[in-house]
Formats: C-alpha cells, structure tokens, sequence
C-alpha cells in the first residue's frame, strides 16, 4: 500500500521538479533519531508510516500496530520549522502465553496522543563541526483514549548530523521529556546514534538507542537497522526493523513509511523571522 501511494505521489512530484529548487529531501525517519536538518522556508513536508511491534513480558505478548504515524512539517524560515505529529490509532492485543486455551487475551485501541514542536537549525555543518538543531515540543493528551499519557508533557531534543568520507553520514540524539501518569510526573530521557552508507546505490542505516520505557520498567536498549529510498526529489520511501537487546520487555519491531514533499514553496518571505 505504502509503495503504491509513493510512486502516485512520485509522478506528480516529478512533473514539478522544475517550479522550485529546494534542495535535497531533510526527513524525520526512517529510525529513532531524529536528523538536525530542518525543511526550508515555505516548504510544506508529510511524513508518514506504520509500526508493527511485540512484547515479551511476564509470560505475556503485547502485540502493537499503530498508524498512520504522521508528521507534518512547515518551514517557516529557512532555518526554522513548525511541526504536528500523532501516532494515529493503536490496536493492541495482550495474550497470555501461559494458558495454553487462548482464552485469556484482552484487547485495547484508540487514539493517540498529538505534539505540536518548534524546531531550529542552530547551525550548518563545516568541515570539521557537525550540524545543530534543537527541537522544543508539547504532547497534547487524546482524551478518553486507553493510550493516552494524560498529561500536557513537554519534550525537548538536541539533534547533530555530519556527513562523512565515503558517503557515510551519522547523526545523534539527545531526548527529555517530563511524562504524566497515573502517579504524577516522571523524568524520561533518551539517546541514540544513527549511521547510513549507500550500498548498491540504495541507502541503508543502522541505529542504537537506549530510551526510558516508563516508572516501573526503567529503559531499555534496541538495535534497527533499515533502507531508504528517493523517488524523484520529493518522494521517499523506507522500511526498518529492529529487536531490543537490554530491558525488561523483550521485543522486536517494524515499520513501514513513506514521505511527501509538496515540490512548490508555498511562500518566499519569511516575514523578517
């Protein structure tokens, strides 16, 4: 379906690849990290994917599909952007691996929650220095939803990206967050490193990051790896999979996505910002 969708996308996009120069595709996924380039001024980016994962855990599997993950992402300045993000609608199943009848399975769904973000280049990469952004966001609560934190939560994340000799590139992350639940309030953090190389002309990455799960259990530690692939200059297309290798909850993921990128800048000033 997602492969599909791109290349309908990907014959509008190349008929119009000659109305504005905007330079190569900055995009969000595939992977945890988030890349520190920003989507110029005017220019109007969707980003969007779906995520099938399970989780071991005390004799149980949780079994999680959400989507569509979306990103919408709005240049402001050429240095500045403003974002929307939602993990869609989750479906979650919960089965109890130690009663061999199958009749012990709940099952959850519902929206949910949404961040609205500010992000900002703070700096280009050099020859020597990598790029900065730093990104400032808050989680808006989908009310009613069984996966909702609950909470308006602010998130901040500190982004550095560099390209490489030999067509290598790597960036890295550093999350915080301030997470509601049920008990208050609770610190979370999260880091992770990301590197890519062309093999066979196509992109592929690989990725580790360590990230705070929740109050009772603590973090954990995953590894992904995945490819990605341009469409013309406003398409891309990508898959990742991925298997934790430290925490409590054993699990393994993937996630399917595509991106979008109206090849027209919607404007041309940015209004003295």
């Amino acid at each position: 379906m997602i492969i599909l969708l791109a290349c309908t996308f990907a014959a509008f996009a190349q008929d119009n690849l000659a109305q504005d120069n905007l330079g190569d595709l900055m995009t969000d996924r595939p992977g945890f990290t988030s890349p520190s380039g920003v989507v110029g001024l005017g220019v109007l980016q969707l980003e969007k994917g779906y995520t099938f994962q399970s989780v071991n855990q005390g004799g149980a599997t949780m079994k999680t599909l959400s989507g569509p993950i979306t990103l919408l992402r709005f240049g402001v300045t050429p240095t500045l952007e403003l974002g929307f993000a939602t993990n869609g609608y989750s479906w979650e199943s919960l089965h109890n691996n130690l009663n061999s009848t199958g009749l012990n399975t709940q099952s959850l769904s519902g929206p949910s929650d949404y961040t609205v973000s500010a992000k900002m280049r703070l700096r280009e990469q050099t020859k020597c220095l990598p790029e900065f952004s730093v990104t400032g966001g808050l989680s808006i609560p989908a009310r009613g939803s069984s996966f909702t934190s609950g909470g308006y939560d602010p998130l901040f994340t500190l982004a550095a990206y560099k390209d490489l000799p030999h067509g290598f590139s790597v960036a890295a992350n550093q999350n915080f967050a301030s997470v509601s639940d049920p008990s208050g309030r609770y610190y979370s953090s999260g880091e992770s490193l990301w590197l890519s190389h062309k093999l066979l002309h196509v992109p592929v990455f690989a990725e580790v990051f360590h990230t705070t799960l929740d109050r009772q259990d603590g973090s954990e530690t995953a590894l992904d790896a995945g490819i990605y692939q341009g469409i013309g200059k406003n398409i891309q297309i990508d898959a990742e999979a991925g298997h934790t290798v430290s925490g409590s909850r054993p699990a393994w993921f993937a996630s399917l996505g595509f991106v979008f990128r109206d090849p027209h800048r919607l404007f041309h000033q940015s209004w003295g910002l």
